[in-house]
């Protein structure tokens, strides 16, 4: 374990060791797990929400933390041995992509780097930018899985090898998985039906002993409903003796919780009998002391099967004997698109708990518009080749520019993971470019026809454009001149055409039609007995100058893409006054202090003097505006008018909206899109919750679940504190408020790691 060997070392030489990982649930168990192994006096924890034992020789930590310490307390790092970076295919992630790559370009030269992940396949090229940057990097390499996986097709409530010992396709799950398709396309209704039972799927894991499994469902609702349907069937996979140890672990971890209204919620809204039988749901919508419970009840062995969305398998440590994957297909948020590879391996990699079995079990169940093949590719796919999501921020420019020059920050750009991929691409694209050009200049040298000349060709195109565009505008002025009929009676339409000017524009394009026709008739590729070849060729020729362009533009974007975005929004900040002269303002260097999408939008707030005169609970349904977002993300349809709290909330709301529209006219005008629309649906959540009220007397927002308010919250918070922080080095008259507003968020289940 390079970790542990790391974090050994470190503490045998007097030094320290930052272990980050990408997410913040993922933080507090590693730090629950090194604080068993290296005693509690040994290791911290910080995130935006906690700091525990902070100046412990190990520090456990997200990484935002440690791209913020790089920035506000780089003499922290002074006696940092290595940094540990888990899941760091995390890289591939947007907005968290950029962190890391921050975080590797910019932190001092004595740090040693270790890259921690299961998932990458194109690792030596991570290596490869990491070394440019770092110096000499290894990679440590090991494409055996610790316990063997075996894959299963599930057809028909039925478990088959999706390959044989020798890794091979196996022929009878091909053959039966093919004939399964084929009925398919015999019996279109077929395709509707379900092809494996949610209960015959369990009890084959029961028979074959595959328990503890995980059922990935990619949905909250289909979880709850699999429960349900477990408890419809009065389902029970635990002995007495297990019943007993669940309970008394149930018991000890209530006994734990301090905050009486998230006891009641707790008591509410989780299902001990099912729990007790062995059966539970984990979603991101659960109370966080419930998902904990399901992943320390699930780790003994207790809880059978876990009902889970995808979120499970994202770096939380809770192995199984085998996984189900329950759909081959999942929505992506505009679309239901086939699992990928790298998606797969993911989910799969839960299967098998080291150390405890031989090996570990994936079972797919196959679904009947998913053909067998499309299983196959991607079960036999490449690993995740992780691609850089590197994109300049408001927050990183300003950070930037007051320790660089814009030059200096400029080649800090060229130095990021996304670079390097563009420019290790870049000789690709020109040897394409060149092969293009050269296949062009074939074509138009092999032309061998006495009848006409390319240059004819040339104009029949030309002339055909404008007639399609001539026909796209007819049809346009017609249509607007002969409405729809309505049906119903006495309401029928009427037939006429376009009058006055309308009818002498389409007269002309009639006329230019005619004669454009005429024109194009005459040419003499037209009588050409060759001409289906002449369009033949046309159309490749079309192909690869479009194709050339692309390349051209590809390799245009790729010389300076990150500069030119930095230029940019050095631009935007100049002239909403947070630069003066390419360094921060005074308003500038409040904002480099508070991150996060929105944190312009806060600034300018508090720089206007908007939340001055409010209330400590009024500022956090202020400011949870700008830190959360709706449920059903940026693009929902808007809303009618919106009730608030408080007067003082409506007027702040009002400002908040004007000032994002007028951010977003500027970011229009230079082609960004760095700032999300205020949000509306935690207001009333923020300000019941700041002023104390009971959590399971506050009221949800519609569609939202628990979990996504008590994440929402934890933002909120994070931010008020990095407010404060920013706040306490000024004299704002701000600072006393925004300290109250801190200690009012704060509660058991916002401080517990």
């Amino acid at each position: 374990m390079i970790a542990d060997y790391c974090c050994f070392s470190a503490l045998r030489e007097g030094l320290g060791v930052i272990y980050t990982t990408p997410l913040k649930a993922l933080s507090n168990q590693k730090y629950r797990d090194l604080k068993g192994q290296y005693g509690e006096s040994q290791v911290g924890l910080v995130t935006g929400e906690n700091t525990i034992n902070g100046d412990a020789p190990i520090v456990v930590m997200t990484t935002e933390i440690l791209r913020n310490i790089l920035y506000d307390d780089l003499p922290r790092l002074d006696h940092v041995a290595w940094v540990i970076l888990d899941e760091v295919h995390y890289i591939d992630d947007f907005p968290r992509g950029s962190v890391w790559e921050e975080i590797v370009i910019q932190a001092p030269s004595h740090i040693k780097f270790v890259g921690l992940s299961a998932t990458i396949g194109n690792h030596e090229e991570l290596a490869q930018w990491m070394s440019e940057n770092r110096g000499p990097v290894a990679t440590v390499s090991h494409l055996e899985r610790p316990t063997r996986l075996t894959l299963w097709l599930s057809l028909q409530n039925r478990f088959l090898r999706l390959f044989g010992d020798d890794d091979a396709v196996d022929d009878e799950t091909w053959t039966q998985s093919v004939q399964d398709d084929e009925q398919v396309q015999r019996q279109p209704g077929y395709r509707h039906l379900p092809a494996n039972d949610l209960l015959a799927v369990v009890a084959a894991l029961k028979q074959r002993r595959m328990l503890p499994a995980i059922y990935f469902i990619f949905s909250r609702r289909g979880c709850r409903e699999a429960l349900q349907r477990c408890s419809y069937h009065e389902l029970d996979l635990t002995t007495e003796a297990e019943k007993a140890a669940i309970q008394e672990r149930v018991d000890q971890r209530l006994a734990q919780l301090s905050d009486p209204g998230e006891l009641a919620l707790f008591h509410q809204m989780v299902d001990a009998r099912m729990m007790s039988r062995g059966l539970a749901v984990h979603h991101a919508g659960l109370l966080p002391y419930h998902k904990e419970l399901v992943e320390e009840l699930f780790t003994a062995g207790l809880i059978k099967v876990v009902f889970a969305t995808e979120t499970l398998s994202l770096g939380i440590n809770m192995p199984a004997k085998a996984v189900v994957v329950s759909s081959f297909t999942k929505f992506d948020g505009l679309n239901f698109a086939t699992l990928t590879t790298g998606e797969l391996t993911q989910l799969m990699g839960r299967a098998g708990r080291r150390g405890i079995d031989l090996s570990g079990d994936g079972v797919i169940l196959k679904e009947p518009d998913v053909p067998a093949a499309v299983i196959y590719e991607v079960a036999m796919g490449e690993s995740l080749v992780v691609e850089s999501k590197f994109l300049p921020t408001y927050n990183m420019a300003l950070n930037l520019l007051r320790i660089y020059t814009p030059e200096e920050a400029e080649s800090l750009m060229a130095r990021s993971f996304g670079q390097f991929q563009k420019r290790n691409s870049e000789a690709q694209t020109r040897i394409r470019l060149a092969n293009l050009r050269t296949r062009l200049a074939d074509l138009e040298s092999s032309w061998d026809c006495q009848r006409c000349r390319p240059s004819d060709l040339a104009e029949y195109y030309r002339i055909e454009d404008r007639l399609r565009a001539i026909r796209i505008e007819i049809r346009r002025l017609r249509r607007e001149a002969v409405p729809v009929p309505r049906r119903g009676r006495g309401q029928g339409g009427y037939r006429g055409l376009p009058h006055g000017a309308a009818g002498k524009h389409l007269h002309l394009l009639d006329q230019e039609r005619r004669q454009q026709t005429d024109r194009q008739r005459k040419l003499k590729v037209v009588g050409c007995p060759r001409f289906g070849e002449h369009i033949a060729r046309h159309s490749e020729q079309r192909r690869l100058e479009l194709a050339a362009v692309a390349a051209e533009k590809r390799l245009l974007e790729a010389s300076d893409e990150y500069v030119r975005k930095l230029r940019r929004i050095r631009w935007i900040l100049t002239e909403t006054g947070f630069l003066e002269g390419d360094r921060p303002s005074e308003k500038g260097m409040l904002a480099s202090r508070v991150y996060g999408e929105n944190s312009l939008l806060v600034i300018e707030a508090v720089w206007n003097g908007w939340f001055d005169g409010l209330e400590a609970a009024e500022l956090c349904a202020c400011l949870v505006m700008l830190t959360a977002e709706d449920r059903g993300g940026r693009d929902r349809a808007p809303r009618g008018p919106r009730r608030h709290p408080t007067p003082a909330i409506a007027q702040t709301a009002r400002l908040l909206r004007h000032l994002h529209l007028r951010f977003a006219d500027l970011e229009a005008d230079m082609g960004e899109t760095g700032l999300r629309p205020p949000s509306h649906d935690y207001v009333d959540f923020a300000h019941r919750w700041a002023l104390q009220e009971p959590m399971d007397a506050i009221p949800l927002p519609a569609g939202v679940d628990i979990g996504d308010a008590i994440r929402s919250m934890k933002n909120l918070y994070s931010l008020i504190r990095q407010l404060e922080f920013a706040l306490r080095q000024t004299t704002s008259a701000l600072h006393p408020l925004v300290r109250a507003a801190v200690a009012a968020m704060e509660r058991d289940v916002i401080k517990r790691p």
